[in-house]
C-alpha cells in the first residue's frame, strides 16, 4: 500500500476552516531562519533528520564526501486551537526547506499536518502526515542495465560507469499516531506507531520502500528548568528489490534507533540543549555475493544547541552538529560537521 500524495494547500485550507467559530480559536504563526555550514552535503539534511519527532531513518546514503556548503533553511508553522466541549484541539501546517548555496542539486522542502487532541486522564492523541517530494539523494549506479552492473563489477570500463552514474530521487510520505499520557505531574510517557512510503523515481524503482515504526518516548522534568527525553525506535523496512533479484539491489533493514537530549535554562533568558544518537541499520538482503548480505549501518551523531530569547517573540540560536557514519563493508567512516545560527519569530 502506498501513500497517495495530498495537496498540502488543501489540507491546509480545511485545516483552518474546520471549526472555525472566533469565539473558541485562536491562531498562531511562527518563522524560523536559520543558516548551517556544513562539511559534507549528502549527510546534511539525514542528520538534521535524525530525531525523534522527525524522519530518522532516512533513505540510504552510499555517496558521501561531495562536499562542503553553506545551506539557508526557512521555516513557516501556522497553529489554530480550538476549544470545543470534548477538549482542546490544535491543528498544525508546516513547511521548511534546505536551499544550498553551491549544490543546489540537493535543494529540496517538506510538508506536514498534525491534529492534535486532548483527551480525559491526562491523554492526547496526534496524528501527523509528512509529505517530502522529490529529494536529491545523489548519483547511483545504473543497476537496470545489466550489462554496466557487469562492467563495474568487473572494474573494467570505468568510462562507461561513469556515463551511466544516474540521479537517484526519492518521495517520502508517512503518517504517525501517538499517544501521550502524564504519568506524574514531572513525567510523560509517548507511543508511537507510523506507516511510510519511499518511491524513488525510475532508475531506482526497484528501491521502493514500505516501512513501519514502533516507539516510545519518556520526558521526565528533572527539576524546573531542567528536562530530560529518552527515546527509542524500531523500523522494519522491504524493499521491491528484494523480489528482483536480477539487480542485486535490495536495501531492506531493521532499524534500531535511540535518542537521548537534556535541556537546562541557564539564565531566564538562556538555554542549553544536549543530544546524543545512535541507530543501527541491519540490512537483511539475502541475496548471493551481495556487499550489504548481513552487512550493517552504525550512525553516531551528538549536538549542542543555545537559544536566547532576544524579545518577546524573538528567539536567536546557535548550534553545533557532529556526526559519524560507517557500513560495515567500507574502510572509514564518513564524518559530518555542521555549525548554524538562525532565529525565531512568533506572531
Amino acid at each position: 500500500m502506498k501513500f497517495k500524495v495530498v495537496k498540502v494547500g488543501q489540507f491546509t485550507v480545511l485545516a483552518l476552516l474546520l471549526y472555525s467559530h472566533p469565539a473558541s480559536s485562536e491562531i498562531k504563526l511562527i518563522g524560523e531562519t536559520n543558516v548551517f555550514y556544513t562539511s559534507d552535503v549528502s549527510i546534511f539534511s539525514a542528520s538534521q533528520r535524525l530525531s525523534l519527532r522527525d524522519d530518522p531513518t532516512q533513505p540510504l546514503l552510499e555517496k558521501t564526501g561531495v562536499g562542503d556548503d553553506f545551506v539557508y533553511e526557512p521555516v513557516a508553522t501556522a497553529i489554530k486551537t480550538l476549544h470545543p466541549s470534548w477538549g482542546k484541539m490544535e491543528l498544525e501546517i508546516r513547511a521548511q526547506g534546505y536551499l544550498f548555496a553551491s549544490h543546489t542539486k540537493f535543494n529540496h522542502g517538506t510538508y506536514g499536518a498534525q491534529v492534535t487532541q486532548s483527551l480525559p486522564a491526562d491523554f492526547n492523541l496526534l496524528f501527523r502526515y509528512h509529505f517530502g517530494p522529490d529529494q536529491f539523494v545523489g548519483k547511483n549506479i545504473n543497476r537496470r542495465d545489466l550489462r554496466i552492473l557487469k562492467a563495474h563489477e568487473e572494474n573494467t570500463n570505468h568510462e562507461q560507469m561513469n556515463e551511466n552514474l544516474l540521479s537517484e530521487r526519492v518521495t517520502t510520505h508517512f503518517g504517525t499516531v501517538e499517544l501521550d499520557r502524564k504519568i506524574l505531574d514531572n513525567l510523560n510517557l509517548r507511543t508511537l506507531g507510523r506507516y511510510g512510503n519511499r518511491s524513488y523515481n525510475r532508475n531506482f524503482s526497484h528501491r521502493d520502500t514500505d516501512f513501519w515504526t514502533v516507539g516510545a518516548h519518556l520526558e521526565w522534568e528533572i527539576r524546573p528548568g531542567m528536562e530530560f527525553v529518552l527515546g527509542y525506535h524500531f523500523e522494519r523496512g522491504l524493499t521491491g528489490g528484494r523480489k528482483r533479484i536480477q539487480f542485486e539491489d535490495d536495501i531492506s533493514y531493521r532499524s534500531n534507533y535511540v535518542s537521548a537530549e537534556m535541556t537546562a535554562h541557564l539564565t531566564e533568558k538562556a538555554l542549553i540543549v544536549l543530544g546524543f544518537d545512535f541507530e543501527h541499520n541491519l540490512f537483511t538482503s539475502r541475496h548471493i555475493d551481495k556487499e550489504r548480505r548481513n552487512g550493517n549501518e552504525k550512525i553516531y551523531q551528538g549536538d549542542v544547541n543555545v537559544r536566547y530569547k532576544l524579545y518577546k517573540n524573538i528567539d536567536l540560536r546557535i548550534g553545533y552538529q557532529h556526526a559519524q557514519r560507517k557500513f560495515t563493508y567500507e574502510d572509514k567512516a564518513a564524518v559530518l560537521n555542521t555549525v548554524m545560527a538562525g532565529s525565531v519569530f512568533r506572531f
